[in-house]
């Protein structure tokens, strides 16, 4: 028996044992025995053996459950993987897909559905609504390859043109009479995430017992918060949202139910908009059918912007899948 002296000689040294007991606790959904679907024969791009095996084990996930996340290394092919199970869980069907990347793999997605998918068409979000008079880009644009290029030509529209039904049952009735084909809508995730700006909405008592405390305007009490009930002053407003949550009334027989009270609001004096992913999940929901989140170890934390766009968007379509890279990057990602 060698002398084990850091945890890469243990490794070496019981190579094939862990390797059992890692498939007999995890066994592979798809093991590389069994026949993929003729399905990813239909490509425009043939996937390495390696990735069809993740692709069919993508597949099988979603056959079982909503979600299902790719871990791999870059270069890896994670994008071709994930677009490969969207049109082989598909079963060659039209679907809709949502996919919300880094800003700067917007048009490399395109470019890579383009060279992938059959007859897919494919739409970058630029914002809520249509084009104004400014000259930057807006609404939903199709997205076609020129020179190798990504260039915006042909349908132009809003998601709230999108969310219409008007003479169709659904919107997304209404969506498949205009398009027959594969969708792949891009949205960048700065974008996505790009709403309305807000302020704080405590006040100043002016005369009574609590004059010159900053009370809520719910209640007109003081804010308490924390174990130690610290009242809350007007210099621990800072650059996060706040909020108290009022329970039974105090001196009273009657109980009566909690109640979530904000001490922000929107900033009217500013300007007005609406984030992209929470208008989708507000109003579209059930349009897409596919959820794609790219480089989500960068999307963990829950009380950012981001990371509530990765909640809003995994909840608004039929399937999730999530993608990210496996080098050490302050965690893993993990299913929607």
């Amino acid at each position: 028996m060698p002398q084990l002296e850091n945890i890469a000689d243990y490794l070496r040294a019981h190579t094939q044992e862990l390797g059992h007991r890692i498939l007999e606790s995890h066994p592979p959904l798809h093991s590389v025995d069994d026949p993929p679907s003729p399905l990813i024969n239909r490509l425009l791009r043939k996937p390495y053996p390696a990735q069809t095996l993740a692709i069919m084990g993508l597949v099988r996930r979603w056959q079982q459950a909503h979600a299902g996340a790719v871990i791999a290394e870059c270069g890896t092919g994670k994008t071709l993987i994930s677009l490969g199970a969207v049109q082989t869980h598909a079963e060659d069907q039209r679907f809709t897909a949502l996919a919300m990347v880094p800003p700067q793999l917007v048009e490399k997605w395109c470019r890579e559905a383009i060279f992938t998918l059959p007859r897919v068409r494919v739409f970058i979000i630029d914002g809520l609504r249509t084009s104004t008079n400014s000259n930057s880009h807006h609404g939903v644009n199709e997205v076609k390859l020129r020179n190798r290029r990504i260039v915006r030509e042909g349908l132009r529209t809003s998601l709230s043109e999108l969310r219409l039904r008007k003479t169709s049952s659904s919107a997304r009735k209404r969506w498949d009479s205009i398009c027959s084909s594969p969708a792949l809508f891009v949205v960048g995730r700065d974008r996505a995430k790009l709403g309305y700006f807000w302020r704080h909405a405590y006040q100043v008592a002016r005369c009574g017992r609590y004059q010159g405390s900053v009370v809520n305007p719910d209640s007109g009490c003081p804010v308490y918060l924390g174990e130690d009930g610290e009242r809350l002053l007007a210099m621990d407003f800072k650059k996060v949202k706040l909020s108290e949550v009022l329970g039974e009334g105090e001196g009273t027989n009657h109980a009566r139910r909690s109640l979530y009270s904000p001490l922000w609001q929107a900033d009217g004096k500013k300007i007005r908009r609406f984030a992209p992913v929470d208008f989708i999940g507000r109003y579209m929901d059930g349009f897409f059918d596919y959820a794609i989140a790219d480089e989500v170890h960068e999307l963990k934390g829950g009380d950012t912007a981001q990371g509530n766009a990765l909640g809003t968007l995994a909840a608004s379509a039929r399937q999730r899948r999530d993608q990210g890279c496996g080098a050490d990057h302050g965690g893993c990602p993990g299913a929607a």
